[in-house]
C-alpha cells in the first residue's frame, strides 16, 4: 500500500516538473522599449502691431528638438498665408519653396536635443490690400521620425494699418523712378498755339492710394487756359484749377493732368514764361513733403 501511493506521488510530480517548463514558454513577453527618438515642439510670434500694405511684418518660428535624440531626417516647416500676401525673405536665410497658399522651408537633419531652429521670416502684405483687415494663417511642422504628430500646427493672425503713400509730382511727358524725365518738345510751343502741359501726381508707394486728394495748378504767365478742361477739373481763373479725386493713384502709377493753353500772340521765341505750379493740396496717407509741389516755365519757341 505505501508503496503504490509512493509511485503515484512520484508520478505526479514529474508531471509538474515537465509541464512547468512549457506553461513558461508560452508567456507573452514585454515589448522591447522604444527607440530614442527626437520630438519636436514649435513656438511663434506673429507681427507686433498692424502692418502697412506694401510692407513686411515679422513671423518669428521656432522649432526645438525636445526628444533624446538628434533629428535623422530634414524637418519641414509649412507656413500658410492667404494671397496676395507672401513670405517674402527669412533670416537666417533659407531656401522659400512657394505653393498657392504659402511656403515652406526644410531645417537639416542634426537638430541637437535641446537645440532650436529659428527662423524670422517677412510677411510681405501687397500694396493693394486693405486696411484695418485681419490676415491669419497658420505654421506647421512635419519631422517623420516624431513619435507624436499632434501640436505641430500653430494658428497665427495680424492686422492691416492705414495705407501710407509717398506722392511725387512733375512737369514732363516721361516719369523714371517718380521723378520727371524731360522730353524733346514738352513746355514748348508757338507764339498763338494751343499746347498741352504735361502733368503728374505719381504715387511711390508703398500701398495703394484709398483717400480723397486734390492738385491746385497754376498755368504759366502769358498763357491762358482753354475752355476744355481735364476730367475731374474746374477752372477757377483765366489760369488756375482745381481737380479733385476720390483717390491718389495706384501704387507705381500716377494721375496724369493734361491742361490745354494758348500761348499769348505777343510772345517771341526764345521768351520764357514763369509761374506754373502745381500742388498737391491734400492727402490723409502721408504728411506733406517738397515733392508736393512743382514749378515749371513754358518755352516759346
Amino acid at each position: 500500500m505505501m508503496r503504490t501511493i509512493r509511485t503515484a506521488a512520484l508520478a505526479a510530480l514529474s508531471v509538474l516538473l515537465v509541464a512547468g517548463p512549457a506553461q513558461a514558454a508560452t508567456a507573452p513577453l514585454a515589448p522591447p522599449p522604444p527607440p530614442a527618438t527626437a520630438q519636436l515642439s514649435l513656438e511663434i510670434h506673429p507681427p507686433q502691431g498692424p502692418v502697412v500694405p506694401g510692407t513686411a511684418g515679422t513671423l518669428e518660428v521656432k522649432v526645438t528638438n525636445q526628444g533624446p535624440s538628434a533629428t535623422t531626417d530634414d524637418t519641414l516647416v509649412v507656413v500658410h498665408l492667404p494671397a496676395p500676401a507672401v513670405v517674402q525673405s527669412a533670416v537666417p536665410p533659407v531656401a522659400l519653396t512657394y505653393f498657392g497658399t504659402g511656403s515652406s522651408y526644410k531645417i537639416p537633419a542634426g537638430l541637437a536635443p535641446g537645440a532650436s531652429s529659428v527662423e524670422r521670416l517677412a510677411l510681405y502684405v501687397a500694396p493693394i490690400t486693405l486696411s484695418y483687415v485681419t490676415i491669419s494663417g497658420d505654421v506647421q511642422v512635419y519631422y517623420p521620425g516624431d513619435p507624436d504628430q499632434s501640436g505641430h500646427t500653430t494658428p497665427y493672425s495680424f492686422t492691416t494699418a492705414d495705407t501710407r503713400i509717398h506722392l511725387t509730382t512733375g512737369a514732363s511727358s516721361a516719369i523714371q523712378g517718380g521723378h520727371p524725365v524731360p522730353q524733346p518738345g514738352d513746355l514748348t510751343g508757338h507764339p498763338g498755339a494751343t499746347v498741352n502741359l504735361p502733368l503728374w501726381v505719381y504715387n511711390q508707394g508703398p500701398s495703394y492710394s484709398r483717400h480723397p486728394i486734390s492738385v491746385a495748378i497754376t498755368v504759366p504767365a502769358h498763357t491762358t487756359l482753354t475752355s476744355t478742361v481735364p476730367y475731374g477739373c474746374t477752372a477757377t481763373g483765366p489760369r488756375t484749377l482745381t481737380c479733385d479725386y476720390g483717390s491718389g493713384p495706384r501704387y507705381q502709377d500716377a494721375i496724369f493732368i493734361d491742361p490745354a493753353v494758348v500761348i499769348d500772340s505777343s510772345t517771341v521765341a526764345g521768351q520764357v514764361l514763369p509761374g506754373g505750379r502745381l500742388d498737391v493740396t491734400a492727402s490723409e496717407e502721408e504728411c506733406e513733403t517738397p515733392d508736393w509741389h512743382t514749378a515749371y516755365v513754358v518755352t516759346v519757341n
